[in-house]
């Protein structure tokens, strides 16, 4: 299941570990207990830090297996409740925290006093691209994030919106990740709850953000179906060119991380 060259640059640590937040919704010692299962296996290459809200991150202290963890505040949780489950990380001696995540509200700076990279979440749409730019000017690592998956209080955003998001944070030299949604590789129409909407594919971002970088089209990118012509496309990246997509997409969190990782071995860009 190792990564084939270039692709190893672009795929290792895509995917941040969202197990215990829906639509997963795995419990906290089940998510645990994934990850340890995974720790030392060639899959373990492909994943980043644990997720978790403050609420959960006492009882994730209490575990001995050194996790890496990524606190996360959604809309509602106050600036304050971040710091102290971030602070809580970093005194524990067998524990690691990878950063901070927060809404864009008033007060958003103070996050920024553990050292910690900063996700910042905006909404899609113009208001949320018109915060790029103060987010870009801090002089701290902050990175922009954006839910490209529907929630109760918002259906998937379009992909214009997120083309623009993604074209003005690279414009800016601003890093961005992205949550929610991004369950397979290639961008489909999925029907679930008797719900039927569009999610994005992973590797439509990943050629998206390439062409931004290359001030081509990006909205086309993402609205692709061609998964035997998006594979083709992956495999021609150089290794340069990997690094320079995930300098700017940094990451995106997965409630499932299996679920993206068996579609690369599928699209023969992971060996299986």
């Amino acid at each position: 299941m190792s990564p084939r060259l270039p692709t190893r640059a672009l795929f290792a640590h895509l995917l941040d570990d969202a197990a215990v937040f829906p639509p997963g919704n795995f419990p906290l010692d089940e998510a645990i207990e994934r990850r340890a299962r995974r720790r030392g296996t060639p899959a373990s290459d492909f994943v980043g830090p644990l997720l978790l809200p403050p609420a959960l991150v006492d009882d994730a202290l209490a575990d001995g297996g050194g996790l890496v963890i990524g606190v996360v505040g959604r809309a509602g949780t106050a600036i304050a409740d971040i710091v102290a489950a971030g602070e809580a990380v970093t005194a524990s001696p067998s524990h690691a925290l990878a950063g901070l995540e927060v809404p864009a509200v008033d007060g958003w700076r103070d996050a920024l006093t553990l050292g910690v990279p900063l996700a910042v979440e905006v909404p899609a749409g113009p208001s949320g691209v018109s915060v790029l730019p103060d987010l870009a000017s801090s002089p701290l690592q902050v990175i922009a994030k954006l839910r490209t998956g529907s929630s109760p209080a918002n259906p998937v955003p379009s992909s214009t919106d997120v083309a623009q998001f993604i074209g003005e944070c690279v414009r800016l030299g601003l890093p961005f990740k992205l949550t929610g949604g991004l369950h397979h590789a290639v961008t489909s129409t999925v029907t679930a709850d008797g719900r039927t909407e569009d999610q994005f594919g992973f590797l439509n971002v990943v050629l998206a953000t390439a062409a931004a970088l290359d001030g081509d089209d990006v909205a086309t990118q993402l609205e692709r179906r061609d998964t035997s012509a998006i594979a083709a496309d992956i495999t021609e990246f150089s290794e340069a060119r990997a690094v320079n997509v995930r300098n700017s997409f940094t990451s995106y969190g997965c409630c499932d991380v299996l679920d993206p990782i068996n579609d690369l071995a599928t699209l023969g860009l992971i060996e299986d």
